[in-house]
């Protein structure tokens, strides 16, 4: 008697420690699948930062007699991808040159204008200098075994990747080159980064425009292509902005124009001519303008030809405010009994620039489907089974009618599977059955059927 317990009790053990594996191994997987889910979202919309200088050399003259620049020489760095720029740190890890000139690492400045990294040297002797800057963006921290990730205003932890380690932090290598001109200055000069762009409806255009072959463009004239306008910047002397403030649909080309006005003919005059073509907002997925209640909306609010980072999504129903929220993720809205409309405005750092509209109903009613028939002449009942269900799967109501009126009976009148006992004791032949279906958003179903009893 006493083995027989001790036998019990053992098996009892071996089946709970067995249970707590299992569960651990399920909890496991299931975590296993959301952090593959996370590092996907982060592969595609975290990209890695890539540094670059805009030019390869950036040159300055001196005069026989001069024995270094009169100003400060500047050297900017670009940083590529779909993503804010204006938290990106700056460093300069290292300076080499060759000539005569050096420079000491502590007066070269480092800092973010824009979203671009600008090295300000010293006054600089004759020679060639090379700049090694780096650039860090705090999006993924790496704790333990773990990394966070912070995507705007969200942070995802996932498992330590070598793969997501680098791609906050990149090398750019600058050169700039000081040379004897003779008393001749060098020829003005403009750039752009691209000459053929494309834009979107709405927001307003702007477009970087790079003076080079001065040092200062204080005392330099623009003029651009009406209807473009120029803007100085306050703290950067290399570059202008051409804004476009109201961009029209279609193909739009601008020239800029410039003057240095020192009085030496061609050598102060210079021209750049990009195109900007314009083409409507549009959705890179296109939504449903239909939505249903207790049953979620699905919006996807991402613009052909925008970085995702830069918009964001306004929710409303009825009018009434339902948040702001980036676009990725997908917004998800489940509209309640009621409800008549919902609105989705996509943002553009902020101005609105597309605004989708949702006609709310009451759902689909719900549909009765006769499953399985079956005689149990044991108990001389004939047994009929039917399923129903709301359009989200929840139970509804359910109602009978027969013909013998009677003879059918329901195992319940509220679920999504039901019975049907036809009695045999009157030996009917046939029986028609009648079911209505109601569910909870006031849809209603109807289905009839005739059955004929096996004899």
């Amino acid at each position: 008697m006493k083995s027989s317990h001790i036998s019990f009790y053992f098996v009892l053990y071996i089946v709970a420690i067995i249970t707590v594996f299992v569960i651990t191994m399920e909890r496991d997987r299931l975590l296993r699948e959301r952090d593959e889910d996370i590092a996907h979202l982060i592969e595609v919309y975290v990209k890695p930062l890539r540094l670059s200088a805009y030019v390869d050399t950036v040159r300055a003259f001196i005069s026989p007699n001069q024995p270094q620049t009169g100003e400060p020489v500047r050297l900017r760095v670009k940083a590529d991808g779909p993503m804010d720029r204006s938290d990106i740190k700056f460093t300069l890890i290292g300076v080499e040159s060759e000539g005569p000139g050096t420079v000491d690492p502590s007066s070269v400045t480092v800092a973010n204008d824009n979203g671009d990294g600008v090295v300000t040297t010293p006054p600089l002797e004759a020679g060639i200098y090379r700049f090694a800057v780096s650039g860090y963006k705090h999006r993924v921290i790496t704790a333990g075994k773990t990394m966070k990730v912070q995507i705007r205003d969200t942070t995802y932890v996932v498992q330590y990747s070598e793969r997501l380690k680098s791609v906050d932090t990149d090398t750019a290598y600058l050169i700039a080159k000081v040379e004897k001109s003779g008393i001749a200055p060098p020829q003005i000069t403009l750039s752009v980064q691209e000459t053929n762009d494309t834009w979107v409806l709405g927001p307003a255009f702007v477009k970087k425009i790079f003076v080079g072959g001065v040092q200062d463009i204080s005392g330099v004239s623009f003029s651009v292509t009406p209807p473009a306008r120029i803007e100085r910047s306050a703290e950067d002397r290399s570059f202008v902005q051409c804004v476009w403030d109201k961009p029209e649909l279609g193909k739009r080309s601008f020239t800029v124009s410039v003057d240095a006005h020192r009085g030496l003919g061609a050598k102060d005059v210079a021209t750049v001519a990009f195109g900007v073509q314009v083409f409507p907002a549009s959705f890179g997925t296109l939504p449903s303008d239909k939505g249903f209640w207790g049953i979620p909306y699905v919006f996807d609010g991402q613009i052909a030809g925008l970085g995702p980072l830069d918009l964001s999504v306004e929710a409303t129903r009825d009018g009434q405010p339902l948040g702001t929220k980036p676009v990725v993720p997908k917004d998800t809205v489940v509209p309640q009994q009621g409800w008549k409309s919902l609105s989705f405005t996509v943002l553009y750092r902020g101005s609105p620039i597309k605004t989708h509209r949702v006609t709310l109903q009451s759902p689909p009613p719900p549909q009765i489907r006769w499953v399985q028939q079956n005689l149990d002449r044991s108990r001389s009942v004939f047994l009929i089974s039917a399923e129903s269900s709301d359009p989200i799967g929840g139970p509804v109501r359910l109602s009978l009618q027969s013909e013998p009126s009677g003879i059918a009976t329901l195992d319940k009148i509220r679920g999504t599977r039901f019975t049907i006992t036809i009695d045999l004791k009157g030996r009917p032949s046939a029986v028609f059955l009648k079911l209505i279906a109601t569910d909870q958003f006031g849809g209603q179903g109807i289905s009839s059927k005739q059955f004929n009893i096996p004899q």
